[in-house]
C-alpha cells in the first residue's frame, strides 16, 4: 500500500484564512484539522502574519504527529508566486505585506519541530486545480473554473494542469482585468457589480447578491439584475470558452449559490453561441482551493508548473 502524503493546504481570502491537512493519495481534507480565522487585512504586517500563523498552528496541533511534507498556500494576487513575495499595493488589503517573503517571515512563527517548505499558487488557480483533481473521474479534459464573489477569479486547466499562457487563454490565465463595458470584468462580475446594477436600476441599496436572489420572485428589478448578470456573463465567457475549447465550466464563489436565478439566461447565451458545454456549480468551494494548492507537492504536477509560476 502506497504511503500517504500529508500536506497542509491554506486558503487566504480577503478577510479570512483557512487551513487543513490534506491526505493527497485519498484527495481528502482531514476535517478534524480544519481551522479558520478572520483577518483584518489593513493591519500592520506583524499582526497579519501572527493571525495567519495562529490559524496554521491550530492545524499543526490537530495534525497530531502526522509526517507533513510541506505547506501550500492558495494566495490572491498581486503576488510573486515564484519567489513567494507579496506585491499587494500599500493602502489596499494586505498592503502592509508588500515586499515580504512569506515563507521566510512565517516559518519562525509556526509551532513545528522542523522547518516546512512553503509553496504558493494563485487562489483561483488552486480552486481550478482542486475542481479538476477532485472530479477527474467525470472525464472533463479542459475546464474553465470561475469564482464569482468579491471579485472575479478564473483558472483554465487542461488535464488538471493550469494553463496560463498561449493563444487560447488570456495573459496569465486571468479574466478579472479584461476590459468590459465601461471598466473591467471585475467591476461587473462581482458582488459590487450586482449591488451597483441594482442601485442604478432601482435607487435602492442591498448588501449582497443573496438579498437579490431572495427577492427574485417578488421584486422585478432584482430579477432583472440577476437575469442580466447571466446574460452578460455568458457573452463575456463565450469567446474564451470557444478559444480554449473547454468541455466544462465550473462556477464557485458566493454568487454561484444564486445560479438558479441567473443560470437560464447564461445557458441561453451559450446556446445562441453554439456552445455545448457542461455547467456545474462547485460542491467544494473554498475546500477545493485548499485541496488544489496541495498539488504543488505532487512531483509530477510541480515539475509541470514550477517554471511557469507567475512572477512580478
Amino acid at each position: 500500500m502506497e504511503k500517504e502524503t500529508y500536506v497542509i493546504g491554506v486558503d487566504v481570502g480577503g478577510t479570512h484564512i483557512s487551513s487543513a491537512v490534506v491526505a493527497m493519495n485519498q484527495k481528502q481534507l482531514l476535517q478534524n484539522t480544519y481551522a479558520t480565522s478572520h483577518v483584518a487585512n489593513m493591519e500592520p504586517k506583524d499582526n497579519i502574519l501572527k493571525t495567519w500563523a495562529s490559524c496554521v498552528n491550530k492545524t499543526l496541533a490537530a495534525a497530531n504527529g502526522l509526517s507533513l511534507t510541506g505547506i501550500a498556500f492558495a494566495m490572491p494576487g498581486p503576488f510573486d508566486y515564484s519567489t513567494g513575495t507579496a506585491k499587494y499595493p500599500e493602502g489596499f488589503k494586505y498592503g502592509s505585506l508588500y515586499g515580504t517573503q512569506i515563507e521566510k517571515s512565517l516559518n519562525p512563527l509556526l509551532n513545528h519541530n522542523e522547518v516546512l517548505p512553503i509553496r504558493f499558487l494563485n487562489d483561483a488557480t488552486s480552486f481550478a486545480v482542486g475542481e479538476a483533481w477532485l472530479d477527474e473521474g467525470k472525464g472533463y479534459k479542459k475546464q474553465l473554473c470561475v469564482t464569482l464573489g468579491t471579485g472575479l477569479g478564473a483558472g483554465f486547466t487542461a488535464n488538471g494542469i493550469p494553463v496560463t499562457s498561449g493563444n487560447n487563454v488570456p495573459p496569465d490565465g486571468i479574466l478579472w482585468n479584461i476590459p468590459h463595458n465601461d471598466g473591467i470584468a471585475d467591476d461587473y462580475f462581482s458582488t459590487r457589480g450586482c449591488v451597483n446594477a441594482y442601485e442604478e436600476l432601482s435607487g435602492k441599496t442591498v448588501k449582497g447578491v443573496k438579498e437579490l436572489a431572495d427577492a427574485f420572485d417578488k421584486e422585478p428589478k432584482a430579477k432583472q439584475v440577476l437575469e442580466n448578470f447571466g446574460k452578460d456573463l455568458g457573452n463575456f465567457l463565450s469567446p474564451w470558452l470557444k478559444k480554449f475549447d473547454a468541455d466544462a465550466l465550473v462556477l464557485g464563489g458566493n454568487i454561484s449559490k444564486a445560479y438558479s436565478r441567473f443560470g437560464s439566461t447564461l445557458q441561453q447565451v451559450f446556446n445562441a453561441n453554439g456552445l455545448s458545454i457542461a455547467i456545474r456549480t462547485s460542491e467544494h468551494m473554498e475546500k477545493g482551493a485548499i485541496i488544489g494548492c496541495t498539488k504543488l507537492f505532487d512531483a509530477t504536477f510541480w515539475a509541470a508548473v514550477k517554471n511557469d509560476l507567475p512572477s512580478i
